[in-house]
Order: C-alpha cells, then sequence, then structure tokens
C-alpha cells in the first residue's frame, strides 16, 4: 500500500474526492440493482461507470491516508465483474 504522504496530494485531488464521494452516494442504488440507470451530476450513469468511479474514488482515499480495505475485499471478491467491464486495480497508481 503507498504510504499517505499530505505533500503529494494536491488540492484538485482533495476536490476530486470530495466530488466522487458524492457521485458514489447517488450511485449507491446501482451495486443493488445493476441494470439501472442513474441520471446524476449532468450525466446518465451505469454499473460499468459505478465500478470505474470506485476505482478512482478508492485511489484517492488511499492516497488521502483513508483505510480502503473494505473496497479491495469487495475487488478481489467480484474481481471477474471488474475484469468483465475492462477495469483492473490501480496498484497504486492512477493518472
Amino acid at each position: 500500500m503507498a504510504k499517505f504522504d499530505p505533500q503529494a496530494i494536491t488540492p484538485e485531488q482533495t476536490s476530486e474526492l470530495r466530488y466522487l464521494h458524492k457521485v458514489m452516494q447517488a450511485l449507491d442504488i446501482l451495486g443493488e440493482h445493476p441494470q439501472l440507470y442513474v441520471v446524476a451530476y449532468g450525466r446518465i450513469w451505469r454499473y460499468p461507470d459505478m465500478l470505474q468511479t470506485a476505482m478512482r474514488y478508492a485511489y484517492l482515499a488511499q492516497l488521502h491516508g483513508f483505510n480502503i480495505e473494505p473496497f479491495r475485499c469487495w475487488y478481489n471478491r467480484d474481481a471477474e465483474i471488474f475484469s468483465h467491464y475492462g477495469i483492473q486495480w490501480f496498484n497504486g497508481q492512477q493518472g
């Protein structure tokens, strides 16, 4: 796991983490009903969008020093689903 370094976190990354937190709350229903579509924040979100957003959210949360172990467990349990949509574990680095 990457070591928490507050000096390496940009204000943009902090803003993005806050935004993605709101987005993930809006997309929560997709976890239970992946066939649905959610209209939020000016776009239509589908299940694969939620998975991709969750991956970015976990990456940023880890950068900020948050425990992402529950996310890692979810990813490991459902790795085949993530893979089906072309989403791979971030290995500590994302653009």
